[in-house]
């Protein structure tokens, strides 16, 4: 009777089976906090995608804007000295050609022609060292500016720097001053659009002048079935995540803040 009994598994199996199964659920809680780890990681690192990328093009928008003022008022200036130039050239030819009359009296010379008057304004732009894409804008005030070629030539070029010297800033002083005012912009657009991705308000962002970059850091907090809240201490469930995005700028110009 005794053998029959300790011959009988039946009650082993179900232990066994029972076992299995609550190991195999454990391992599926453990599981699912490794997905969920992932996933929060996952959502940090598009959050902090998402506002690099934010920053990054409200910069550019902001310092965009404010050389596109600066080309204004630096043409109109150099249209004004322009003409200051072609006037003075006409004068010295006039004076050159003043004849009198019988009587001593001076003789208006004749106009010059449309050709003399190209003429002119040839030599005055060749002095000023102006780009051939710029002339006719620099002649006719109603031409549409190269903004690109116009950046190069009111920061890089060496006559313009030295005859203006007095009234121009240089081009990374200005753009980084635009910059810098901007800053409550590019900052709530990069908060805005990592929140909106799923990151907790808590956004980092730090713009990187030298590099002319901006760089984001971003956390979400994570919750677990094997572990209770309780047992973590502050900030350790949160997920970070970071990154960087380099600010366009315009082609052949290199703009670096301090």
């Amino acid at each position: 009777m005794i053998g029959r009994y300790v011959r009988n598994e039946k009650g082993n199996t179900l232990l066994v089976i029972i076992g299995l199964l609550v190991g195999a659920i454990f391992i599926s809680f453990i599981f699912f906090d490794f997905f969920t780890t992932y996933a929060n990681k996952r959502v940090s690192q598009t959050s902090a995608d998402a506002a690099v990328l934010a920053a990054a093009n409200e910069i550019k928008e902001a310092y965009d804007e404010k050389l596109k003022s600066e080309i204004e008022i630096r043409m109109d200036r150099l249209r004004e000295v322009a003409n200051e130039f072609v006037q003075e050239k006409i004068d010295e030819i006039t004076d050159e050609n003043t004849e009198e009359d019988e009587e001593g009296n001076p003789v208006p010379p004749p106009s010059l022609t449309a050709r003399e008057i190209d003429a002119i304004w040839e030599w005055v732009l060749d002095k000023m060292q102006i780009p051939s894409e710029l002339r006719k804008a620099v002649r006719y005030p109603h031409e549409e500016v190269d903004a690109n070629v116009a950046l190069r030539y009111f920061f890089k070029n060496v006559w313009y720097k030295a005859w203006f010297s007095r009234e121009v800033k240089e081009i990374n002083e200005v753009a980084c001053e635009a910059i810098e005012r901007s800053e409550p912009r590019w900052m709530d657009a990069a908060k805005y659009f990592a929140v909106k991705n799923g990151a907790e308000d808590d956004v980092e962002i730090i713009f990187k002048g030298k590099e002319f970059k901006v760089m984001a850091r971003v956390k979400k907090s994570a919750s677990f079935i094997t572990v209770k809240d309780q047992s973590f201490g502050a900030g350790e469930q949160d997920v970070y995540a970071e990154a960087e995005a380099s600010i366009k700028t315009p082609k052949g110009i290199d703009i670096k803040c301090k």
